[in-house]
């Protein structure tokens, strides 16, 4: 089953999983999925608990008739917070996932249903200390909006400002503890009995999503991301970063600023007589080829709904939860991605890719170039303002993935977040030229670098750097390995390629030699006796000792030439 019995230590725990396995593994087959289960080796051994528990038998004629990433999406759903959030962070990885999947997990933002106000007032006064009427001058019971992690209402402090409260899920700590323990059972099985997953490292995303959701359910974190962002986009008339009020800030509750502004994914913005639409199209791309390439430490998750046009064409973003975070090494990498793809450069691409080394020894470098200089052809081939910047990428993605390459995730995440502020920003403005907005903002960046003595200086510091610590660790290593040998507790193993099979056909060789030398000696023993076997007194039945020796002697070597004869067919001597 799903969960580690193996260690008595873990128990109580997978006990305590039992039924949400059951449960998963229910709703999995519910939606037409029991078959990735059945590969894992866990439907016909949980089949009749979940029929006892769940009832189900079969997948409904209505689910049948969706499409496959239809059913993935609603069975994420229906299987909870955690997995919401799985298909969130999966949705940003199209590395790992096609296309058409990611266009279906997108739709599960804002998509789970509400727990009711009564417990978030629960939830508000034990964190607090005091109810809820006693803290604000308002609470609004009817939420603004629910998520996988938390729900959202609007309120308002005892000295006026209008803010909302994001209040977490009640007991959705345990619940994302269990889910993950299972998700990790779970890869593990798929790294064990799915020999294509073990590619993607299941076990690996496992690990890094428990990470990146632990952070995420401490509501501090985000406050945290909010101020940091709002540090690095100081002074900048273009952009708003939500005020967060630490005096009501929880590990459970963020209260922050109450935005006043429209959606960029709503159709009322265009209806804006007062806002420029261009300019906003223009900040939303500035805003996020700076976050990314300047600042280093950029939005994750920026959908439609999460990105509000403000007073004075000002661009805002929400939900700071999932940020990513670049290095400058990075930035560098990225900014050199980006200008090769943009001027058309696909040697200098492949030397990034192999920089980065995912260059494996199977990758055909002649076809893979040949492959994607065909694509950047065919977008160049037509007008530029007309080319989709998510497509685009997509595709190149999709090409660079088909020689099983994967891509960074870091590198994944920014392209996502210029495909969707492009996206967001040609629908509010189609005349937007996004290739025309983009270019100039990298290739500044890009040239400011090479002006830069700094990045041509990053590289022999980061040398230097590795050698300083190869100085200092070697006299400890050296003497360790002295200590060690002295005292006999160092074995050293030496395995050469092929030398067990040579030491094999070695071994069969000297007992086949053996052999023969026993069958040439008995022949000859057997011949010996039966010549000289009239020189002795009649034996037994007329038949002397000497040749009943001798015939006994001739079964012996007619035997042993069977095995020998045998020997040599079976290992191709023969």
């Amino acid at each position: 089953m799903a969960v580690r019995v193996a260690n008595i230590a873990n128990l109580p725990r997978a006990l305590r999983n039992i039924g949400r396995v059951g449960e998963i593994l229910g709703i999995s087959a519910k939606y037409g999925m029991g078959d990735i289960f059945g590969r894992l080796g866990l439907t016909s051994a949980l089949s009749d608990v979940k029929t006892f528990f769940w009832g189900y038998r079969g997948e409904s004629a209505e689910i049948a008739k969706l499409k496959t990433e239809q059913r993935i999406r609603l069975m994420l759903e229906d299987l909870g917070p955690t997995f919401v959030k799985l298909g969130q962070v999966l949705a940003t990885r199209p590395d790992l996932i096609p296309a058409s999947l990611i266009e279906e997990l997108k739709k599960l933002q804002d998509k789970v249903p509400p727990f009711p106000a009564a417990m978030a007032r629960e939830m508000l006064q034990k964190e607090y200390g005091r109810p809820v009427d006693e803290v604000f001058a308002e609470f609004e019971d009817e939420h603004l909006a629910a998520a996988s992690i938390a729900q959202v209402h609007r309120a308002r402090l005892k000295d006026g400002p209008r803010v909302i409260l994001k209040v977490r899920r009640p007991g959705i700590e345990r619940t994302i503890d269990n889910d993950l323990d299972i998700l990790e059972s779970l890869a593990e099985l798929a790294e064990e009995r799915v020999p294509e997953a073990r590619r993607f490292n299941p076990v690996g995303i496992v690990a890094e999503f428990r990470k990146s959701i632990i952070k995420e359910i401490d509501l501090t974190h985000e406050a945290r991301n909010i101020k940091r962002y709002a540090r690095n986009f100081e002074g900048d008339d273009t952009v708003h970063v939500p005020e967060v009020f630490e005096e009501f800030t929880t590990p459970a509750v963020l209260c922050e600023e109450l935005i006043e502004g429209v959606k960029m994914s709503s159709g009322a913005i265009k209806e804006r007589t007062d806002l420029d639409l261009r300019t906003v199209a223009e900040n939303g791309i500035s805003i996020i080829l700076r976050q990314t390439l300047v600042h280093g430490f950029f939005h994750a998750d920026p959908h439609p709904g999460n990105i509000f046009v403000m007073d004075g064409n000002k661009i805002c973003m929400i939900d700071f939860g999932m940020m990513g975070t670049l290095t400058q090494e990075r930035i560098d990498d990225i900014l050199s991605f980006l200008v090769a793809i943009l001027t058309k450069n696909v040697d200098k691409l492949i030397r990034i890719l192999s920089r980065l080394d995912l260059l494996h020894d199977r990758v055909n470098l002649r076809a893979l170039r040949r492959e994607v200089a065909e694509m950047i052809d065919e977008y160049y081939s037509v007008e530029l303002a007309t080319v989709d910047i998510g497509k685009y990428l997509q595709e190149l993605i999709d090409v660079i993935n088909a020689h099983e390459i994967i891509l960074p995730a870091d590198l994944l995440l920014v392209g996502k977040s210029l495909a969707t502020i492009e996206g967001v920003a040609r629908d509010i403005y189609p005349e937007l030229d996004p290739v025309a907005a983009i270019r100039p903002f990298i290739l500044k960046i890009y040239l400011s670098r090479l002006t830069d003595p700094s990045y041509f200086a990053r590289e022999p510091m980061r040398l230097a750097d590795d050698t300083v610590d190869l100085l200092q660790a070697l006299p400890r290593e050296a003497r360790s390995i002295i200590r060690r040998l002295g005292a006999g507790e160092l074995d050293v193993g030496i395995q050469v390629r092929g030398l067990e099979e040579a030491l094999k056909d070695r071994a069969q060789s000297q007992n086949r030699m053996s052999l023969a030398i026993v069958i040439a000696s008995s022949w000859l023993g057997a011949t010996y006796l039966i010549v000289n076997s009239q020189l002795v007194n009649a034996g037994l039945f007329g038949v002397t000792l000497p040749l009943l020796l001798g015939l006994l002697a001739i079964g012996v070597v007619f035997l042993y030439g069977l095995v020998l004869f045998v020997g040599f067919f079976r290992s191709g001597g023969v």
